[in-house]
């Protein structure tokens, strides 16, 4: 991440923790650990492109059906001030399928030249979530909670199988084994505001909103079936990138420390140019940076379910 991501970081960290400051009473209270141990599913679209002189000349739908995740969350809470993490990982195995079109003729450019279509087959899925924040009592039960966080995030896929059309619509050929393998990986700083309504002494709902103008992010594409000493990794670099999470949800409490939860999840990252470059990974020669030629997309919905446990340690 730039150096100047992590300043607007850590200066929005300054400014909310005086915010919290002088919104927590001096008297002394207890303090809590609360724990979140639960599993997850989520589905949408991983979006790859890329582009030449504003025009796009290739597309690959890395697309999700189910990805299962584990999900756990510790966080201590003090008065009204809390800080937390969040961790998930999620499980290797074929999670949906891939489509590569592209559009190579220029003097033809809404001509589609190629497709093939693979099975998507998750490497890597992980998740770092660090936030502070703290609890506003609008009503005796309704809160409001502010805060803001860094979320890091890997997402890994490889494309196996499948078949090629060249051109589209002509028979299919089989291919076999990994053709490509393609990870994005996010540093996103942001800003929140969840709210908890208790409708009764065992129910309750919840709703949050996550939104930064300013992430990073990066992903990396290699076309494994290269001619021997052509293999190539591609890099891409993006700024400021603009990230937007919405969720809901209900939980129930068995007591005043054990809850079950249920959250819906929406995350959004909308279709984004940058820079990219190739290093040959035989002779480690890098190419010049070449601009607005690489793109990216996020778009999954997920659906949580947690044990909730609260521990008072003071």
């Amino acid at each position: 991440m730039k150096i100047y991501y992590i300043n607007r970081v850590l200066i929005s960290l300054l400014l909310f923790t005086d915010i919290a400051s002088s919104n927590t009473s001096s008297n002394l209270d207890n303090i809590y650990l609360k724990t979140e141990v639960g599993i997850g599913v989520l589905q949408g679209t991983v979006g790859e492109y890329v582009y030449s002189n504003n025009r796009k000349l290739s597309q690959l739908n890395w697309n999700i059906n189910s990805l299962w995740y584990t999900n756990v969350l510790l966080a201590l809470q003090y008065q009204q001030f809390y800080a937390g993490v969040q961790v998930q990982n999620g499980f290797t195995a074929r999670v949906g399928t891939i489509d590569d079109s592209d559009w190579a003729d220029q003097n033809n450019p809404g001509v589609k030249t190629h497709y093939s279509e693979h099975d998507n087959y998750l490497e890597r899925y992980c998740s770092y979530n660090a936030n502070i924040g703290f609890e506003s009592a609008i009503t005796d039960n309704t809160y409001l909670k502010p805060h803001i966080g860094l979320l890091y995030r890997s997402i890994k896929m490889s494309a196996r199988d499948g078949y090629l059309e060249y051109p589209p619509g002509s028979p299919k050929v089989p291919v076999y084994g990994v053709g490509i393998i393609y990870e994005q990986l996010y540093y996103i700083p942001y800003v929140a505001l969840s709210s908890e309504i208790n409708i009764t002494e065992k129910l309750g709902i919840i709703a949050g909103l996550s939104f930064s103008l300013f992430a990073y992010a990066q992903d990396i594409d290699n076309h494994v079936k290269r001619n021997p000493g052509d293999d190539i990794d591609f890099y891409g670099e993006y700024d400021g990138i603009v990230y937007l999470s919405v969720y809901t949800g209900c939980q129930y409490f068995l007591n005043d420390d054990i809850a079950v939860s249920l959250n819906l999840l929406y995350e959004y990252v909308p279709e984004q140019k940058g820079d990219t470059y190739y290093i040959n990974t035989t002779t480690g020669i890098k190419s010049s940076t070449f601009h607005n030629a690489a793109g990216l997309k996020y778009e999954i919905y997920s659906a949580k379910l947690s044990f909730l446990y609260n521990v008072k340690l003071l």
